[in-house]
């Protein structure tokens, strides 16, 4: 019966860690068709204008406008979330995700906020 020396046990052990530790940056998910259609219904729901000023709201903090994020609040937080996500695992993928998602968090709670003052004082039911 063959007997592993320490020295074999020790490469082995190697090998399967840095093949762990290698093959995952190395794999590219490629998008399921079904989430693939869920992304372009998010941009169909989008102006391509105010997604460029979502973009530059996200990398340069500055804020967005009303009509925008009326779009956004409209396209919905699944689909803004999905579609930060996406840019930020290809275009965008040089930004610090984590600041980025907060950001993106920060422009969705801003813009829902909005949205819901508009909702209330636009309300034939509000008190004046």
């Amino acid at each position: 019966m063959a007997r592993f020396t320490s020295y074999q046990t020790s490469a082995i052990l190697i090998f399967v860690i840095a093949t762990m530790m290698i093959l995952p940056g190395l794999a590219t998910l490629a998008p399921s068709p079904s989430n693939f259609n869920f992304l372009e219904e998010c941009k169909s729901q989008l102006h391509a204008e105010c997604g460029k000023e979502i973009v530059v709201t996200i990398i340069k903090g500055w804020s967005i406008g009303d009509s925008c994020c009326m779009e956004l609040v409209l396209m919905g937080q699944s689909c803004h979330f999905a579609l930060v996500n996406n840019a930020l695992s290809g275009p965008l993928s040089k930004l610090n995700k984590s600041d980025a998602l907060a950001k993106s968090a920060e422009i969705w709670n801003q813009c829902f906020e909005f949205s819901q003052f508009l909702s209330r004082a636009t309300s034939p039911f509000s008190k004046e």
